[in-house]
């Protein structure tokens, strides 16, 4: 007998689709968005063109794949083919067509599904290449399809020359896409002048991990000239190795040096620079700043030099590999109306943020307290509007929420992946530009899987380590380098039944050593959304002040490397706690 749950939404999902249907029905869709599709051992590709409308929530896909008889598109959220939406198309012997929507739930093939909900707009071929084009809605209640939201999909297309479609190696392609991608058809100015932010001839370490620093004169201009796109320079030795690329500006006090040397180790001088402006991740893409807004630079405010964070995880330890990456800046003397910033939000990752390992889903969460910017900088300051966002994670993070509260509660989004891959970090424009106003709290939340780890995973610099950052684009330009929280691991440790350390290093190597438990989890999970967070707001121009330490952070715990950096900076700071339902 139905329950009374699932007779609701059932016929809520009818309602759904009877709405979607009158107010659908509004001709083709235009494929604006393409990707290419490539494979490893293969010359050939997979072109994949799309286009939706927002508002009626429809989408059309289309793909150009090599010859094939039979082919498959498939919607998941892996590498793995399992519990994946695929449409599955092709020719039988008697050169008829076949078409049906279908899903895999353990094994290849895959099973028709009872309720087609898509809709086969073309399928042809010629003598070098297939081509299908389908249509559907954004939800079809159908729980073997795909939802189409504010989240990656990982895409898989199969072909093959018979109707019986096998699954290898060599005839899958695979790329995750993030469909709703917002453009922003930019209008470029008439002058754009093309400058490389690059270290050069730098030997990669065999080490898994290198962060290779440096000091990078800025472009030499007499006047005010506006960044208005960027893009990575990506070496063909380095790629898969490059995690990611971070150019911060620095004030005009910073103590210069033309070494390279390693990011967070002794030297203090690479610790310098706050400010996070430009960057790219891996499976980025060349990004534009809307037309209204564009980066300073040539004015006496403004950076003379940057320092620039190269991230390599080389673990593979390949031997002899000299990079060139780097980040190519294209900026231009005609001035855009405002001037934009970059604003990083999130866990103050170093090393008080953890995971426990066997953990399904554990949520960590850093907040940023816009009250504090308007303290750090001793004075009233606008408001904040977001164009754009990155969501920056690592190798446990599965899900990434930047959310908006004011007076307490939750109001909206400024950006989120619900299915987030590492391999595929770009930024995204938002379908409408969001008010951020001064008193408004800004929580990041990041979601981990750590079911093949035996030990715990702290925040830090490696893929292996984690953090839980949200990057947002926004106008007017602020001298705030970051806005985000770190919490009270001492509760942390005493929540599980640990006794009390004399230091935060102290306490931390004893969560390492925890025995871990489905009940001590439970309860480390309750502890972060309960603990007291310290909020703090840095200011880009820190270099050349300093801020009094809180009185429970011990001189043994800042012998680490990373605090002698911490010190440097400008904070300023507020206890808060993060609650059930909003923000105490």
């Amino acid at each position: 007998m139905e329950s009374r749950k699932g007779y609701i939404w059932r016929n809520a999902c009818l309602l759904l689709a009877g709405v979607l249907h009158v107010l659908g029905s509004r001709g083709p869709l235009d494929l604006e968005i393409a990707r290419k599709l490539t494979h490893p051992d293969r010359e050939d590709i997979v072109l994949m063109e799309w286009g939706y409308d927002r508002e009626v929530q429809e989408i059309a896909i289309e793909i150009q794949t090599p010859l094939a008889s039979s082919l498959a598109l498939g919607f998941g959220h892996s590498k793995s083919i399992n519990k994946t939406d695929f449409v599955v198309a092709g020719w039988n012997e008697h050169n008829e067509t076949y078409f049906y929507d279908a899903h895999t739930e353990d094994e290849w093939p895959p099973v028709k599904d009872k309720s087609q909900d898509y809709v086969l707009l073309n399928l042809s071929r010629n003598d070098t290449h297939t081509i299908m084009r389908v249509w559907r809605k954004w939800f079809t209640c159908d729980r073997h399809d795909q939802e189409i939201e504010n989240d990656t999909v990982r895409v898989t297309v199969v072909i093959g020359d018979g109707e019986q479609l096998e699954l290898t190696d060599h005839n899958t392609f695979q790329k995750s896409i993030f469909f709703l991608e917002v453009l922003c058809h930019p209008k470029y100015p008439e002058v754009m002048i093309p400058y490389d932010f690059i270290i050069k001839d730098f030997p990669i370490p065999e080490a898994d991990t290198t962060y290779a620093c440096t000091f990078l004169p800025m472009p030499r201009v007499t006047k005010k000239h506006h960044i208005v796109r960027y893009e990575i320079i990506e070496d063909p030795v380095s790629i898969g190795i490059v995690h990611h690329i971070l150019i911060y500006f620095c004030a005009n006090n910073t103590i210069l040096t033309s070494e390279v040397g390693d990011c967070y180790g002794q030297d203090t001088r690479f610790s310098q620079c706050l400010s996070a402006t430009l960057g790219w991740a891996v499976g980025g893409e060349p990004f534009d700043y809307p037309d209204d807004t564009g980066i300073s630079i040539g004015t006496d405010k403004d950076p003379q030099y940057v320092r620039i964070e190269i991230h390599y995880s080389n673990f593979e330890n390949k031997e002899g590999l000299i990079d060139n990456s780097g980040i190519r800046i294209h900026y231009t003397p005609e001035l855009r109306p405002r001037d934009s910033a970059t604003l990083m939000s999130g866990v103050f990752t170093f090393p008080m943020q953890f995971i426990p390992p066997g953990c399904e889903e554990f949520r960590n969460y850093g907040i940023c307290d816009t009250r504090l910017m308007a303290q750090a900088l001793n004075e009233t300051i606008p408001d904040l509007t977001v164009k754009a966002y990155l969501l920056h994670g690592h190798l446990t993070a599965r899900s990434i929420r930047v959310m908006h509260y004011r007076n307490g509660t939750l109001i909206g989004s400024l950006g989120e992946d619900k299915k987030y891959d590492f391999s595929f970090q770009q930024i995204r424009n938002l379908p409408a530009e969001i008010t951020v106003k001064m008193g408004d709290v800004i929580v990041v939340e990041c979601t981990s899987n750590t079911m093949d780890r035996e030990g715990v995973t702290f925040g830090g610099p490696s893929s292996l380590n984690e953090m839980c950052i949200g990057f947002l684009f926004y106008y007017p330009l602020l001298p705030i380098a970051a806005c985000w929280s770190y919490i009270d691991v001492h509760y942390i440790a005493e929540a599980i039944g640990l006794e009390r350390a004399d230091s935060i290093m102290d306490a931390i190597l004893n969560i390492n050593g925890f025995e871990w438990d489905d009940e001590s989890r439970a309860t480390a999970q309750k502890a972060v959304m309960t603990v007291t967070h310290l909020a703090m707001a840095e200011s880009r121009e820190a270099e050349d002040k300093s801020y009094p330490l809180v009185d429970h952070v011990s001189v043994h715990w800042l012998k680490m490397d990373f605090f002698t950096w911490l010190t440097m900076h400008l904070v300023h700071m507020l206890k808060m706690h993060l609650v059930p339902g909003g923000i105490e």
